[in-house]
């Protein structure tokens, strides 16, 4: 856990987790192999495999170099004794799944350093692209998820050229701004008796690393 400085001299009680460098820099070595898929078509793929076969820890050390993640995942499931997933789809449903459960993870931990419950979860940035990705983080983490905007850094920078412009008042302001401006997509939790199950078996993963 960290704090992170922000605008005006906030500071923000965080965890960074890795977000979807996995799957882009996976989709980078398939396109090497001459596979040229689109992030639509991993997702329908990702759908099609069965679920929770494998899990990885997405901060583990060996995710973070670029080059052959694919294999690397594979030989994570093989060391760690786990079904080898050996689809594109299979491989992208283990991301997919694993960032969700690491989410819990880390969510979990942050409700208890906070002594609070969360009803509710906003996800950001261009990786609330992956409709896959948002239902299954409110399905693990049990909480409504609330996706938007796509663009949520550049409308932060816009919004702090307009306050220091004397454009719009705050902070306050810039937030109720953006919220009206953008619709965001709302996630309901589903099928958490099977996501509850899945995490238990995730934590061995994590608490081997």
């Amino acid at each position: 856990m960290t704090n992170e400085g922000g605008y005006m001299g906030t500071a923000t009680f965080m965890k960074n987790i890795v977000g979807l460098w996995i799957i882009q820099e996976s989709r980078r070595q398939w396109q090497r192999e001459g596979m040229q898929y689109s992030f639509s078509e991993l997702e329908a793929l990702a759908r099609e495999a069965a679920p929770f076969q494998c899990f990885i820890d997405p901060d583990a050390p060996e995710f973070t170099p670029q080059g052959n993640l694919p294999q690397r995942i594979q030989e994570y499931c093989r060391r760690t004794h786990q079904p080898v997933p050996q689809t594109v789809g299979e491989i992208v449903r283990c991301i997919n799944e694993s960032l969700a459960l690491k989410y819990r993870y880390a969510f979990e931990q942050i409700q208890d350093c906070t002594e609070q419950i969360y009803d509710t979860i906003h996800m950001v940035g261009g990786g609330i692209q992956s409709q896959l990705l948002c239902q299954m983080t409110a399905n693990s983490c049990h909480c409504n998820v609330i996706a938007g905007p796509i663009e949520a850094t550049i409308l932060g920078n816009i919004a702090s050229q307009l306050i220091a412009a004397k454009g719009i008042q705050d902070i306050r302001h810039a937030r109720d701004v953006i919220a009206k401006s953008q619709e965001p997509i709302h996630y309901a939790p589903q099928e958490t008796d099977s996501w509850n199950a899945a995490f238990q078996v995730f934590k061995q993963y994590i608490d081997e690393e």
